[in-house]
């Protein structure tokens, strides 16, 4: 019996072995099935299009003009396609550059020419020739020439900064969380990244530092940032807006609220307005690196920088909308700040912008207050050239 029981346990053992020695050796169960190209290997030279890519949704993640994506791949988009994220005929002119190399005697047969350059899923390969080198191209976006700087630009181009998450001030955060059932750190973000995305002029090629995925464009937004100073001035108007500027007197605030409670089916008159910050100043920026604006210039090719300094959520308990429901006037307001490529100061101003406080869903607010607060920031830019 015992005899049985030892040759039934060595052959088991044995079994076990040559199963397991067996699944080692075999390769991993469709791993030779998937393709590699299908893979989004996003780099900056190329991307492979995917299904539901469209330009304008390329142009918001890749951080490149349309205009200049629509160009560089002939106005083509289609699933599996190889899209160019920098211009090709560049990158073929550096593929194809010959190695540095003696004279050949006259006799010798010339050397024959690259052929073209093949290209990959994740990019564009130089095609080896009589004397192969390498071509020194990087995946960085910061080197120029690259896909967003002046060459290859063919409208005027805005950078905007967004606000520094430091410069903002609310005091209706918590409210405004509570309602839209956000985190209460989440709320300065969404009136960030949503005023950032509205700073788009028609006619502009827009660049976005805020949420691009180059790689280095957090440290883009950092490096702007340190360059920075931040003061109250005196408010420019822009030589470019020719409508009146909007003084915020008492008056006028006033009559505000008179049309408010007017919505409201409220009677009475509304309570005193308190003075208020001085009207003809706002918290303006300047530039305190003298290679600031050489730097973006070349990197980006940028003709205006739209700098928005601070903003600001403000309830004006003084103001009362409806006393019975507890609702007060409360102010957006944004700061902001106009510069040229050359550095000079096209504009310096603020916009304010009056709400309900009883109204605190974060998205209503945006989709009410901030398209009206962008339209009146970029009105002081120049018209566009068509």
């Amino acid at each position: 019996m015992n005899f049985i029981v030892r040759v039934a346990l060595a052959n088991l053992i044995l079994f076990v072995f040559i199963a397991l020695n067996q699944v080692s050796a075999a390769p991993l169960a469709g791993l030779e099935n998937i393709n590699l190209n299908a893979v989004a290997a996003q780099s900056d030279s190329v991307y492979q299009v995917q299904q539901g890519d469209t330009y304008y949704s390329l142009s918001r993640r890749f951080n490149i003009p349309i205009d200049s994506l629509q160009t560089w791949n002939e106005h083509k988009l289609q699933i599996g396609q190889t899209l160019y994220l920098s211009n090709p005929s560049i990158r073929k002119k550096v593929a194809a550059k010959p190695a540095v190399a003696k004279a050949a005697p006259a006799a010798q047969a010339p050397a024959p020419q690259a052929t073209p350059a093949k290209t990959t899923g994740n990019a564009a390969q130089p095609a080896r020739t009589a004397a192969p080198q390498k071509a020194a191209e990087s995946t960085s976006a910061s080197p120029a020439p690259g896909p967003t700087t002046a060459a290859y630009k063919t409208k005027s181009r805005i950078l905007v900064v967004p606000f520094d998450p430091h410069l903002y001030f609310s005091d209706a955060d918590m409210e405004i969380a509570r309602q839209s059932r956000i985190p209460l750190q989440n709320v300065r973000h969404v009136f960030r990244g949503r005023l950032n995305a509205m700073m788009a002029p028609d006619g502009y090629e827009t660049i976005h530092l805020l949420g691009g995925v180059y790689r280095d464009s957090v440290s883009e937004l950092s490096r702007l940032y340190k360059s920075l100073n931040y003061a109250y001035a005196d408010n420019k108007q822009s030589r470019f807006n020719h409508q009146p500027s909007v003084k915020e007197d008492k008056g006028g605030m006033l009559n505000w609220v008179k049309d408010q409670k007017g919505k409201l089916g409220i009677k009475g008159q509304p309570a005193v307005l308190p003075v208020a910050q001085d009207p003809n100043k706002h918290f303006g920026v300047t530039v305190k690196d003298p290679n600031f604006f050489s730097y973006f210039n070349n990197q980006y090719g940028i003709d205006y920088y739209v700098f928005i300094n601070q903003f600001e959520v403000q309830t004006i308990y003084e103001n009362c909308l409806d006393r019975a429901a507890q609702n007060y006037q409360r102010d957006f307001t944004v700061h902001y700040s106009i510069y040229d490529s050359k550095g000079e100061l096209v504009s310096g101003n603020k916009v304010k912008v009056p709400y309900e406080s009883n109204i605190n869903d974060v998205n209503r607010i945006v989709r009410d207050s901030m398209p009206n607060m962008a339209k009146r920031v970029l009105s002081d830019l120049p018209t566009a050239r068509k």
